[in-house]
């Protein structure tokens, strides 16, 4: 077992640039894109026809209106801005499952590694050319977290959650597990009490977080009721670039260009 330093740290404000402003460049940096889904749903028939007949159909298989228009907004957006990056019609994108079933990019063009995550009215995509993974939460304050917290926390982070703003708190350390977790396709299970989530710098053995690399979190919040976590793969903190799509019709110009 090898330890793998951590680090974990919280912005107070994540400066949310246009969606315009990118120049979809992959680096060694990360990218974290926005997309509120009710911003395109007069899109959803454009958007519709950027994805392949096995989506198609199982964006057909949602029995709530709701999780369908969900599945269409993230998967276009998907395709569409992983195109920019990679030169190609969002069509001309093909996925597969890595170990885990951590899904990839098998379409040969520029190398890049994404991550998305869903939450209330939000999806959020993370673009880079280092290992990544993101994790959205609503704060929802009718959710029995107390229930869960002995079987998923450490003491010291009990008492970090109780201490003030329980929910909030509670859902925040949860996105950090959860974002490791999705970063390095171990999924969660017995060991996610044991991955780190308070602030600060930490350390442990690679079994516990499935990688021997130095990882990277980042926390910040979508809006007043969603917060998220960015994790990745880096000895040192590295430039994040934060992107808000706020009008649908770029889906459909990017589309067309």
């Amino acid at each position: 077992m090898d330890p793998v330093k951590i680090k974990i740290r919280y912005l107070d404000t994540a400066s949310w640039q246009p969606a315009t402003t990118c120049n979809f460049t992959i680096g060694t940096g990360a990218d974290v894109w926005k997309i509120k889904i009710a911003d395109h749903l007069l899109f959803i028939g454009e958007l519709t026809k950027l994805l392949l007949p096995d989506e198609i159909n199982r964006a057909g298989r949602y029995h709530r209106e709701k999780d369908r228009q969900r599945f269409i907004v993230s998967r276009a957006a998907l395709r569409v801005i992983l195109g920019k990056y990679m030169g190609l019609h969002p069509q001309g994108i093909h996925f597969e499952a890595g170990p885990n079933k951590k899904p990839f990019v098998k379409t040969t063009g520029a190398a890049v590694n994404y991550s998305v995550s869903h939450s209330d009215e939000w999806v959020t995509l993370a673009v880079s050319k280092i290992e990544v993974g993101i994790d959205t939460e609503i704060i929802d304050r009718s959710f029995a977290y107390k229930e869960i917290l002995a079987d998923n926390f450490s003491e010291k982070e009990i008492y970090f959650i109780n201490k003030d703003r329980p929910t909030e708190t509670f859902i925040l350390l949860w996105t950090r597990k959860e974002a490791i977790a999705k970063l390095t396709s171990q999924g969660l299970d017995e060991r996610l009490k044991e991955i780190p989530c308070l602030n600060g710098d930490h350390q442990t053995n690679s079994n516990i977080v499935n990688s021997s690399k130095a990882i990277q979190l980042v926390s910040f919040r979508l809006d007043s009721n969603n917060l998220a976590t960015l994790a990745y793969e880096s000895d040192s903190p590295a430039n994040i670039q934060f992107l808000d799509i706020n009008c649908g019709d770029f889906f459909v110009k990017m589309r067309t260009t």
